[in-house]
Protein backbone atom coordinates (compact mmCIF):
# COMPACT_ATOMS: atom_id res chain seq x y z
CA UNK A 1 0.00 0.00 0.00
CA UNK A 2 2.63 2.50 0.67
CA UNK A 3 4.36 1.52 -2.58
CA UNK A 4 1.26 2.67 -4.27
CA UNK A 5 0.63 5.85 -2.24
CA UNK A 6 4.57 7.18 -3.09
CA UNK A 7 3.74 5.89 -6.43
CA UNK A 8 0.29 8.03 -6.09
CA UNK A 9 2.24 10.86 -5.63
CA UNK A 10 4.93 10.61 -8.18
CA UNK A 11 2.21 10.56 -10.73
CA UNK A 12 1.27 13.90 -9.81
CA UNK A 13 4.58 15.70 -8.70
CA UNK A 14 7.07 13.43 -11.61
CA UNK A 15 9.73 14.63 -9.68
CA UNK A 16 11.47 11.39 -6.86
CA UNK A 17 12.95 14.60 -5.20
CA UNK A 18 9.70 16.07 -4.72
CA UNK A 19 7.42 12.84 -3.53
CA UNK A 20 10.87 12.33 -0.96
CA UNK A 21 10.54 15.75 0.57
CA UNK A 22 6.39 15.34 0.82
CA UNK A 23 7.07 11.77 2.45
CA UNK A 24 9.96 12.61 4.05
CA UNK A 25 12.44 9.88 2.86
CA UNK A 26 15.31 9.21 1.01
CA UNK A 27 14.51 9.41 -2.89
CA UNK A 28 15.92 5.66 -3.14
CA UNK A 29 13.42 4.92 -1.28
CA UNK A 30 11.09 5.92 -3.62
CA UNK A 31 12.58 4.63 -6.54
CA UNK A 32 12.87 1.05 -4.70
CA UNK A 33 8.99 1.12 -4.24
CA UNK A 34 8.67 2.45 -8.28
CA UNK A 35 10.70 -1.13 -8.63
CA UNK A 36 8.64 -3.32 -6.53
CA UNK A 37 5.46 -1.89 -8.27
CA UNK A 38 7.43 -2.71 -12.16
CA UNK A 39 8.63 -6.14 -10.33
CA UNK A 40 5.27 -7.25 -9.30
CA UNK A 41 2.89 -5.74 -11.96
CA UNK A 42 5.63 -7.07 -14.93
CA UNK A 43 5.05 -4.14 -16.68
CA UNK A 44 7.24 -0.47 -17.03
CA UNK A 45 5.37 2.15 -15.07
CA UNK A 46 7.74 5.47 -15.44
CA UNK A 47 10.05 6.90 -18.34
CA UNK A 48 13.12 7.88 -17.28
CA UNK A 49 15.11 10.42 -19.25
CA UNK A 50 18.43 10.80 -17.80
CA UNK A 51 19.80 13.72 -20.03
CA UNK A 52 17.06 16.25 -18.74
CA UNK A 53 16.50 14.45 -15.44
CA UNK A 54 12.50 14.27 -15.91
CA UNK A 55 10.27 11.57 -15.60
CA UNK A 56 7.11 10.23 -17.64
CA UNK A 57 4.57 7.82 -16.52
CA UNK A 58 4.02 5.37 -18.78
CA UNK A 59 0.23 5.16 -20.06
CA UNK A 60 0.24 2.06 -17.86
CA UNK A 61 1.44 4.35 -15.27
CA UNK A 62 -1.59 6.45 -15.52
CA UNK A 63 -4.43 3.95 -15.09
CA UNK A 64 -2.45 2.44 -12.50
CA UNK A 65 -2.36 5.92 -10.84
CA UNK A 66 -6.27 6.16 -11.47
CA UNK A 67 -6.18 3.41 -8.80
CA UNK A 68 -4.05 4.41 -6.67
CA UNK A 69 -6.02 8.36 -6.11
CA UNK A 70 -8.58 5.89 -5.02
CA UNK A 71 -6.72 4.64 -2.38
CA UNK A 72 -5.13 7.27 -1.61
CA UNK A 73 -8.17 9.15 -1.14
CA UNK A 74 -9.70 5.47 1.24
CA UNK A 75 -6.41 5.56 3.43
CA UNK A 76 -7.26 9.75 4.34
CA UNK A 77 -10.67 8.73 4.69
CA UNK A 78 -9.59 6.54 7.35
CA UNK A 79 -7.18 8.02 9.00
CA UNK A 80 -9.29 11.01 9.79
CA UNK A 81 -12.22 9.12 10.60
CA UNK A 82 -9.92 6.85 13.28
CA UNK A 83 -8.38 10.35 14.78
CA UNK A 84 -8.90 10.90 18.36
CA UNK A 85 -12.16 12.04 18.82
CA UNK A 86 -11.25 13.72 22.00
CA UNK A 87 -9.90 17.00 20.07
CA UNK A 88 -12.69 16.73 17.59
CA UNK A 89 -16.15 18.35 19.36
CA UNK A 90 -19.58 16.13 19.06
CA UNK A 91 -21.45 17.58 16.74
CA UNK A 92 -24.57 16.94 17.98
CA UNK A 93 -28.63 17.58 17.09
CA UNK A 94 -30.98 18.91 19.63
CA UNK A 95 -34.59 19.85 18.44
CA UNK A 96 -35.94 22.82 20.61
CA UNK A 97 -38.82 21.12 21.65
CA UNK A 98 -36.62 18.11 22.84
CA UNK A 99 -34.04 19.92 24.07
CA UNK A 100 -35.64 22.64 25.86
CA UNK A 101 -38.15 19.07 28.00
CA UNK A 102 -34.68 17.00 28.78
CA UNK A 103 -31.87 18.65 28.39
CA UNK A 104 -31.92 20.59 31.80
CA UNK A 105 -31.67 17.44 33.89
CA UNK A 106 -29.25 15.86 31.01
CA UNK A 107 -26.72 18.62 31.66
CA UNK A 108 -25.61 17.83 35.00
CA UNK A 109 -25.19 14.44 33.92
CA UNK A 110 -23.35 15.19 31.15
CA UNK A 111 -20.56 17.72 32.84
CA UNK A 112 -20.46 15.13 35.67
CA UNK A 113 -18.81 12.52 32.92
CA UNK A 114 -16.85 15.51 31.04
CA UNK A 115 -18.91 14.99 27.81
CA UNK A 116 -20.79 18.78 27.95
CA UNK A 117 -17.35 20.34 27.76
CA UNK A 118 -17.27 18.55 24.10
CA UNK A 119 -20.64 18.93 22.90
CA UNK A 120 -21.33 21.45 19.68
CA UNK A 121 -24.75 21.74 19.88
CA UNK A 122 -26.69 22.29 16.32
CA UNK A 123 -30.18 23.18 17.19
CA UNK A 124 -32.72 23.31 14.31
CA UNK A 125 -35.73 21.35 13.60
CA UNK A 126 -36.18 17.52 13.28
CA UNK A 127 -36.90 17.92 9.32
CA UNK A 128 -33.36 19.75 9.16
CA UNK A 129 -31.36 17.69 11.53
CA UNK A 130 -32.58 14.48 9.88
CA UNK A 131 -30.76 15.83 6.62
CA UNK A 132 -27.44 16.97 8.56
CA UNK A 133 -27.20 14.23 9.98
CA UNK A 134 -27.02 11.92 7.10
CA UNK A 135 -25.18 14.77 5.19
CA UNK A 136 -22.46 14.63 8.33
CA UNK A 137 -22.70 17.96 9.44
CA UNK A 138 -24.33 16.27 12.67
CA UNK A 139 -22.88 12.95 13.70
CA UNK A 140 -25.57 12.26 16.67
CA UNK A 141 -29.02 13.39 17.31
CA UNK A 142 -31.77 13.81 19.11
CA UNK A 143 -35.09 13.74 16.42
CA UNK A 144 -39.06 14.26 16.63
CA UNK A 145 -41.04 12.45 14.14
CA UNK A 146 -44.49 10.98 13.45
CA UNK A 147 -43.15 7.69 12.96
CA UNK A 148 -40.20 4.49 13.99
CA UNK A 149 -37.31 5.54 11.28
CA UNK A 150 -36.47 3.45 8.76
CA UNK A 151 -33.15 4.95 7.00
CA UNK A 152 -30.66 2.42 5.44
CA UNK A 153 -28.26 5.63 6.66
CA UNK A 154 -29.06 5.82 9.96
CA UNK A 155 -28.79 3.50 12.93
CA UNK A 156 -31.91 4.73 15.42
CA UNK A 157 -33.34 3.74 18.69
CA UNK A 158 -37.24 5.03 19.98
CA UNK A 159 -36.90 6.45 23.15
CA UNK A 160 -40.01 7.48 24.14
CA UNK A 161 -43.46 8.48 22.62
CA UNK A 162 -46.66 11.10 23.72
CA UNK A 163 -49.04 12.17 22.01
CA UNK A 164 -50.08 15.39 20.09
CA UNK A 165 -52.34 18.16 21.66
CA UNK A 166 -54.34 20.91 20.30
CA UNK A 167 -53.78 24.00 22.17
CA UNK A 168 -55.76 27.42 22.61
CA UNK A 169 -55.76 30.31 25.05
CA UNK A 170 -58.21 29.62 27.85
CA UNK A 171 -61.15 31.85 26.65
CA UNK A 172 -60.98 30.02 23.92
CA UNK A 173 -64.39 28.79 22.96
CA UNK A 174 -62.91 25.21 22.07
CA UNK A 175 -61.22 25.54 25.09
CA UNK A 176 -64.59 24.51 26.36
CA UNK A 177 -64.31 20.96 25.89
CA UNK A 178 -61.96 18.50 26.76
CA UNK A 179 -61.41 17.12 23.39
CA UNK A 180 -61.55 18.06 19.18
CA UNK A 181 -61.76 16.59 16.51
CA UNK A 182 -59.75 18.03 13.60
CA UNK A 183 -62.42 18.75 11.51
CA UNK A 184 -63.38 21.28 14.86
CA UNK A 185 -60.49 23.01 13.89
CA UNK A 186 -61.79 24.26 10.17
CA UNK A 187 -60.89 27.91 9.64
CA UNK A 188 -59.53 28.72 13.28
CA UNK A 189 -56.82 31.53 13.34
CA UNK A 190 -53.51 29.17 14.30
CA UNK A 191 -49.70 29.14 15.40
CA UNK A 192 -47.42 26.78 13.94
CA UNK A 193 -43.78 26.41 13.64
CA UNK A 194 -41.84 26.64 10.13
CA UNK A 195 -41.10 24.02 7.52
CA UNK A 196 -38.28 22.43 9.60
CA UNK A 197 -40.27 21.01 12.23
CA UNK A 198 -41.99 17.37 11.89
CA UNK A 199 -44.90 19.10 13.93
CA UNK A 200 -45.60 21.16 10.83
CA UNK A 201 -45.52 17.77 8.17
CA UNK A 202 -47.82 16.05 10.55
CA UNK A 203 -50.57 18.99 10.93
CA UNK A 204 -50.52 19.90 7.19
CA UNK A 205 -50.87 15.97 6.33
CA UNK A 206 -54.26 15.75 8.93
CA UNK A 207 -55.47 18.82 7.46
CA UNK A 208 -55.41 17.13 4.24
CA UNK A 209 -57.02 14.16 5.31
CA UNK A 210 -59.77 15.88 7.19
CA UNK A 211 -60.46 18.30 4.73
CA UNK A 212 -59.46 21.37 7.08
CA UNK A 213 -58.44 24.54 6.43
CA UNK A 214 -57.04 26.98 9.03
CA UNK A 215 -55.72 30.47 8.83
CA UNK A 216 -51.92 30.49 9.58
CA UNK A 217 -51.47 33.82 11.13
CA UNK A 218 -47.45 32.78 12.06
CA UNK A 219 -44.64 30.58 12.39
CA UNK A 220 -41.46 30.20 13.93
CA UNK A 221 -39.33 27.68 15.34
CA UNK A 222 -39.68 29.04 18.89
CA UNK A 223 -41.81 26.83 20.99
CA UNK A 224 -42.37 29.37 23.88
CA UNK A 225 -43.18 32.26 21.20
CA UNK A 226 -45.77 29.82 20.12
CA UNK A 227 -47.59 29.42 23.20
CA UNK A 228 -47.44 32.79 24.31
CA UNK A 229 -49.43 33.92 21.44
CA UNK A 230 -51.53 31.32 22.18
CA UNK A 231 -52.35 32.66 25.65
CA UNK A 232 -53.06 36.02 24.26
CA UNK A 233 -55.51 34.16 21.67
CA UNK A 234 -53.73 34.63 18.69
CA UNK A 235 -54.49 31.35 17.38
CA UNK A 236 -54.54 27.68 18.21
CA UNK A 237 -51.54 25.87 18.14
CA UNK A 238 -50.46 22.15 17.50
CA UNK A 239 -47.93 20.70 19.75
CA UNK A 240 -46.53 17.15 21.27
CA UNK A 241 -47.54 17.43 25.13
CA UNK A 242 -43.38 17.15 25.40
CA UNK A 243 -43.49 21.05 25.13
CA UNK A 244 -46.19 21.75 27.35
CA UNK A 245 -45.85 22.35 31.06
CA UNK A 246 -48.20 23.40 33.92
CA UNK A 247 -46.83 27.11 33.84
CA UNK A 248 -48.15 27.34 30.66
CA UNK A 249 -51.07 29.42 30.34
CA UNK A 250 -52.72 27.51 27.61
CA UNK A 251 -55.69 25.13 27.47
CA UNK A 252 -54.78 21.37 26.26
CA UNK A 253 -56.82 19.57 24.21
CA UNK A 254 -56.97 15.90 22.94
CA UNK A 255 -57.45 15.00 19.70
CA UNK A 256 -60.33 12.39 19.47
CA UNK A 257 -59.38 10.94 16.00
CA UNK A 258 -58.19 7.59 15.32
CA UNK A 259 -55.64 8.68 12.49
CA UNK A 260 -53.48 10.81 14.48
CA UNK A 261 -50.13 9.78 15.33
CA UNK A 262 -48.06 9.46 17.94
CA UNK A 263 -44.76 11.84 18.69
CA UNK A 264 -41.42 9.67 18.95
CA UNK A 265 -38.45 10.82 20.24
CA UNK A 266 -35.72 8.67 18.58
CA UNK A 267 -31.57 8.95 19.35
CA UNK A 268 -29.84 8.47 15.76
CA UNK A 269 -26.62 8.66 14.00
CA UNK A 270 -24.75 7.73 10.83
CA UNK A 271 -24.20 3.92 10.49
CA UNK A 272 -20.51 4.46 9.10
CA UNK A 273 -19.83 6.94 11.45
CA UNK A 274 -17.61 5.25 14.07
CA UNK A 275 -18.26 6.41 17.69
CA UNK A 276 -15.31 7.70 19.91
CA UNK A 277 -15.60 6.77 23.81
CA UNK A 278 -16.95 10.39 24.39
CA UNK A 279 -19.97 9.20 21.70
CA UNK A 280 -20.75 6.16 23.25
CA UNK A 281 -21.07 7.77 26.54
CA UNK A 282 -23.07 10.27 25.27
CA UNK A 283 -25.33 7.87 23.61
CA UNK A 284 -25.69 5.77 26.95
CA UNK A 285 -26.43 8.79 29.12
CA UNK A 286 -29.35 9.89 26.68
CA UNK A 287 -30.93 6.60 26.45
CA UNK A 288 -30.95 5.91 30.13
CA UNK A 289 -32.08 9.06 30.76
CA UNK A 290 -34.99 10.13 28.37
CA UNK A 291 -35.93 6.26 28.88
CA UNK A 292 -36.03 6.79 32.37
CA UNK A 293 -37.83 10.55 32.49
Amino acid sequence: MQDLLYFNKLAELHSYTKVAAYYQVSQPTISLAVQRLENELHIELVQRNQAHHQIEITPAGKQLAQHAQIISNEVTAIEQSLVPQKQQPINFGLPPIIGNYYFPSLAAQLGETGILDDLSNLEAGSKKLLHQLIDGTVDIALLGSAAPFHNQNLTTTVLTQNQFKIITAKEHPLAQHPTVRMRDLDQADFIGFNDDFIHAETFQKLCRLHGVRVNTRYRTQDVELIKQLVAQNVGISFLTETAITPKDQVQTLNIDDDDVPNFFVSLARRTKHPLSEEEQRLMQVLQTAIKAK
